[in-house]
């Protein structure tokens, strides 16, 4: 019959050979390669919670050999563990992972300053568990919320329907995981609609306040398929006919058709009448072309403002996020058990 230490240890070393914790840790995975699967009891060692229990290999070995589960076998001198053979993990973990979740429960209110063994304790008086994974922040400080994973599905469900469940004097919020995931993934779109909304809002009230000269946008259209003229070629050469300011032209190498915006009012009606039947040539090619008016004109401008706009605040954003003025941050949880 094992006692109270080796009860812990057991419980530990099985916990890092369990179906949760093995398929994901990276260093017991590297360990298990190397020698068919065997561990020695040293290397075990360099697990901080585990040495914390015991940090002589025999005490650990003497514990494994009372075990009920015997998810862990010894070797014949004692030295080495290994996950037994005829308890394989399961074939398909991303199932197994998913199965899990739906009887792990979100639990938030213990105090960040709690230790684990004191959480792990107060957990198994209110159900069968097989771990409890403490959530903290990028720095690894405890956040006060764990997912703890029960043995069964009915004990996740009635621990989560409990009326009152009191951590010492602090009322602890409980859910199951998948509702936990559901509900944050609710939180975040909402957090993206309403920033969306606010950049959108900014975007509107930039692009409102940008003026453009009226008549001052030609339209053409006509460039045959597979001429790659530039942007940079097409500004020059209307710059260079129609001896006005081309302030931008919209349109990318490879277009049939585009927009030439003037820096002044009227310059695009006034280069226009200068055109026989309103062509304009550019090499061998002749360029129909002609003036936005009335609400096509409105339409376009608007569309200019807005693009303007976003890449004002893209800009502004871009300078701010070099210089360091911005928030960043993750959530990740940490196996509980694995120090």
């Amino acid at each position: 019959m094992a006692d109270d230490l080796q009860k812990s240890i057991i419980k530990q070393i099985e916990y890092y050979f369990g179906d949760i914790n093995l398929p994901r840790d990276r260093f017991l995975q590297e360990q298990i390669k190397e020698d068919d699967g065997w561990v020695s009891l040293e290397v075990m060692l360099k697990f901080k919670r585990l040495a914390s229990l015991s940090d002589d290999p025999k005490i650990i070995a003497e514990a494994l050999e009372k075990s009920e589960n015997k998810m862990v076998c010894l070797n014949d001198e004692k030295t080495k563990i290994r996950r037994n053979p005829e308890k394989p993990l399961p074939e398909n973990n991303a199932e197994y992972i998913k199965q899990s979740q739906a009887r792990s429960a979100y639990v938030k209110g213990f105090p960040t300053d709690e230790t684990l063994d004191n959480i792990i304790k107060f957990m198994e008086t209110l159900g069968p568990i097989d771990s409890v994974i403490r959530r903290t922040t990028k720095d690894h400080k405890f956040k006060g919320s764990c997912f703890v994973v029960f043995k069964d599905l009915d004990s996740a469900k009635k621990f989560v329907e409990l009326e009152s469940v009191k951590y010492k004097d602090f009322e602890l919020n409980k859910k199951m995981q998948n509702d936990y995931h559901a509900d944050k993934k609710k939180e975040i779109e909402e957090r993206k609609r309403i920033q969306k909304e606010k950049k959108e809002a900014i975007v509107k009230e930039s692009a409102e306040k940008i003026e453009f000269p009226s008549g001052a946008i030609l339209y053409f259209s006509g460039i045959p398929e597979g001429k790659d003229f530039t942007r940079e070629e097409l500004k020059e050469k209307l710059k260079e006919v129609s001896k006005m300011e081309v302030i931008y032209i919209d349109f990318n190498k490879g277009d049939l058709e585009g927009y030439a915006r003037f820096g002044k009012e009227n310059n695009a009606v006034d280069f226009f009448e200068t055109l026989s039947e309103g062509e304009f040539e550019l090499g061998d090619i002749k360029l129909k072309t002609r003036v936005l008016e009335g609400d096509e004109e409105k339409e376009y401008l608007k569309k200019t403002s807005e693009a303007m706009a976003k890449m004002r605040q893209k800009q502004k954003f871009s300078n701010r996020k070099r210089k360091g003025n911005f928030g960043g941050g993750g959530r990740h949880g940490k196996a509980a058990k694995r120090k």
